[in-house]
């Protein structure tokens, strides 16, 4: 399911891309292995958009838990 996100932060998306890069992912493959389209995909890493499916994949692939990378998205008392 896809939801509008008012928390857009440009820096987390280009320290997500550098982190990306180092692993030598892509967002074009994680859109790829998502379904969706790029611009989807660096929408959701900007903050634009939000899908736990991509939200998912970004994280996995740098190790981490998505509520880390994106504490506001995964914030119960956020929940609408």
């Amino acid at each position: 399911m896809l939801r509008l996100s008012p928390e857009v932060n440009l820096e987390l998306h280009d320290e997500i891309k550098r982190a990306l890069r180092a692993q030598k992912v892509t967002l074009r493959s994680i859109a790829e292995e998502a379904g969706c389209s790029l611009s989807m995909a660096s929408m959701v890493s900007q903050g634009y958009r939000s899908s736990k499916v991509v939200e998912g994949l970004i994280a996995e692939k740098l190790g981490k838990k998505p509520e880390t990378l994106w504490p506001d998205r995964y914030n119960p008392e956020k929940e609408r």
